[in-house]
């Protein structure tokens, strides 16, 4: 995972608006390999009508972004901007759901219709744990409609504050849209969520 600088503690109660900017995009030296799909996974979000049964190209996730050096994601809030660097290399998958919904790419689902609009814009950081994460990347009551596969590399751990990883409902294949930010090691949340990138900021 890329190398992170350790945010300070987390402030109790900080609700900042949010929005994503993506700043550049790795020259990867070819294609991520993708997990394989997880048939009953993919059967589930057809069955929910996501026209990507949870698994949106990172091709198109990152199209026009220019192809030099690390992929990064800055997300702007009211108290500041957070540098964080994405790891499309081992969590493909992940990286490309969130930079999709994060440029209004990858659609989701709101009430009826699926649609197309920057997921994450005017959404707040709803759950703070001092000393262990803050959390962000709701809309409204619900999800984006689908479940996205989990993609946990052997070797990667919890073991600093800055990493940036998927939130999920306590199940394997849960997480949709929601991520968090750690402010301290958590070595219980290894094995059980997807890391996707480190972040460098001052004001988690």
């Amino acid at each position: 995972m890329p190398a992170s600088v350790a945010p300070r503690r987390a402030r109790p109660g900080f609700a900042s608006p949010l929005a994503l900017a993506m700043l550049g995009c790795a020259a990867t030296g070819g294609a991520p390999q993708l997990p394989p799909p997880v048939p009953d996974l993919v059967a589930a979000n057809e069955a929910l009508g996501d026209p990507y049964a949870g698994r949106f190209p990172l091709e198109e996730a990152l199209a026009g972004l220019p192809a030099e050096g690390p992929l990064h994601a800055r997300l702007v809030t009211d108290e500041g901007a957070i540098e964080c660097v994405l790891d499309p290399r081992h969590a493909p998958l992940t990286v490309a759901n969130f930079v999709g919904l994060a440029r209004g790419l990858r659609p989701f689902r709101e009430g009826d219709a699926w649609i197309k609009a920057p997921y994450y814009d005017g959404a707040v950081w709803h759950r703070t744990i001092e000393g262990q994460f803050v959390q962000g990347g709701q809309r409204g009551q619900g999800g984006p409609g689908y479940r996205l596969q989990d993609e946990i590399s052997p070797g990667a751990k919890f073991d600093r504050a800055g990493l940036l990883a998927m939130a999920n409902k306590g199940l394997a294949d849960s997480a949709g849209a929601e991520f968090y930010i750690t402010t301290a090691a958590m070595p219980d949340h290894t094995g059980h969520y997807t890391i996707f990138g480190a972040c460098d900021d001052e004001f988690v």
